[in-house]
């Protein structure tokens, strides 16, 4: 019996199916695709409106101050805050800052500002700077002041408003938006009693290990000529901030000190710790060395090598951090065990700020040339006190701070190039906003604070590990 031919055949399943060219089968939406297509051109009436969809309310907009009114710092941090303003000028920018600060700053002070707000801006430079812009009146020690007068003034405002207006809207909204939610009472209070039950959790947990982190005996070697070999060990132990040397068979005698200490750091430290017999694992150990080994520096393929000394000096603004192996070398060979001993100790100094420094900030520093990018470091204890969280609990209880900044601390007396100053802002990332005793604002670089303390008159014996910001006001 012959088979019926389906291009003649009544039957709708022995039917050739028409498939687009993508496979898939052809269904019956064609017909509302071409109708949403005239729909969209205006050639058909449009059908009755699906009920699902909802009109998109008009975007609504706040009133603009008036030409004469300074600009506010909300409208500075919305239009600046991590946005691209390549296309405004420098001077702009500046005035900007003035205009909303209301104060006299110089121009480094106010590239500090601005950089702590975004990356993607036209920055000081020898071709860019206030010059003899009628924006400024120059002052005494290089400060800048607004020129009320300044025929650009007016200009300048509405540019920076024009950046800042739609951010402003949309952070309006949000609230209005939140606020249309119906949430039963029931639903709200069942959240608030979880966060509640799991912050005094977490508040436990992190007084216990803040009390283990304060209790921890934490010692920092430094090991010559090399931490497979070592003949020469300078041991400071952090606490009382005491430093003993053991040069050639007073080395073995390390062993035995080492079993005191909960936390040991140094270069090398697994290799020089299995060359004095100590058993790394007893302890907590902190590798001192590089986080990595290179980078990149362009795209023609030139790497620069990562060494100890160049993380050492970029972090801790050390010119010379660790001495030369080959003086080294020569010291013992002579048996010069004066100059040997001076030369480790002041090389276990400067690790000690290296290390400092990294658990103050989760951090340290590699800096070449016009290179300057933080490494990440994982050094800290879970109870050690971040720089963060020391200047948020000091601005939430206005307690004034001493910040070494600059150059790490000195080691007969490290808080003597501290300045006192007050936490206002911490809203940018990577720039802290404080006022000194005068009233003046100091905006400072995070990565600059090698050290903080809290600032009371009768401030304590300086201890690293223990910056706590005090219950009560003094």
């Amino acid at each position: 019996m012959a088979k019926p031919n389906p291009r003649i055949s009544k039957d709708r399943q022995l039917r050739p199916v028409a498939r687009p060219a993508r496979g898939t089968q052809r269904d019956d939406r064609r017909p509302k695709v071409v109708d949403l297509r005239l729909l969209r051109t205006f050639l058909r009436a449009p059908g009755p409106l699906d009920e699902r969809a909802e009109p998109q309310p008009p975007a609504s907009t706040l009133p603009l101050p008036g030409d004469d009114v300074p600009l506010s710092l909300d409208e500075i941090e919305a239009a600046f805050r991590d946005q691209s303003v390549t296309r405004l000028p420098w001077i702009r920018q500046a005035a900007a800052v003035l205009d909303a600060r209301q104060t006299p700053m110089t121009a480094e002070e106010i590239e500090t500002f601005l950089a702590g707000l975004t990356r993607y801006r036209e920055k000081l430079g020898p071709r860019n700077g206030p010059g003899k812009s009628d924006l400024f009146i120059h002052g005494d020690g290089g400060r800048l002041t607004l020129n009320p007068a300044a025929p650009g003034l007016v200009a300048m405002r509405r540019a920076i408003r024009e950046l800042s207006q739609p951010v402003l809207v949309q952070r309006a909204q949000r609230p209005s938006r939140e606020a249309q939610r119906p949430e039963p009472e029931a639903q709200r209070a069942a959240p608030e009693q979880h966060r509640a039950v799991r912050r005094a959790k977490l508040d436990a947990e992190a007084q216990r290990d803040a009390e283990i982190a304060r209790a921890s005996r934490r010692a920092v070697l430094r090991v010559v000529p090399s931490a497979a070999h070592p003949q020469a060990v300078a041991l400071l132990d952090v606490g009382p901030r005491s430093i003993q040397t053991f040069i050639g068979r007073d080395a073995a005698e390390l062993a035995g000190l080492l079993a005191r200490f909960d936390v040991i750091a140094g270069l090398h430290i697994r290799d020089t710790l299995h060359a004095l017999g100590f058993d790394a694992d007893r302890c907590r150990v902190v590798d001192l060395g590089p986080p990595q080994a290179s980078r990149r520096l362009d795209r023609t393929g030139r790497t620069l090598q990562i060494t100890p000394e160049l993380v050492i000096a970029g972090t801790t603004r050390i010119s010379r951090p660790l001495g030369e192996p080959e003086r080294m070398a020569r010291y013992l060979s002579e048996g010069d065990h004066q100059r040997l001993a001076r030369r480790i100790e002041s090389d276990v100094k400067a690790l000690l700020s290296f290390y400092q420094y990294g658990v103050l900030h989760g951090s340290v520093r590699l800096r070449y040339g016009p290179l300057d990018e933080a490494l990440a470091v994982d050094w800290a204890l879970p109870g050690d006190v971040s720089l963060h969280q020391q200047l948020k609990s000091a601005r939430e209880k206005c307690a004034a701070v001493d910040l070494v900044i600059g150059a790490a601390p000195g080691w007969a007396d490290p808080w003597s190039r501290a300045r006192r100053v007050r936490v206002v802002d911490l809203s940018w990332p990577e720039v802290v906003l404080t006022r000194d005793e005068e009233g003046n604002v100091l905006p400072i670089g995070r990565d600059e604070i090698q050290a903080i303390r809290v600032a009371p008159d009768d401030a304590a014996q300086w201890a690293w590990n223990e910056l706590r910001i005090p219950d009560e006001q003094p």
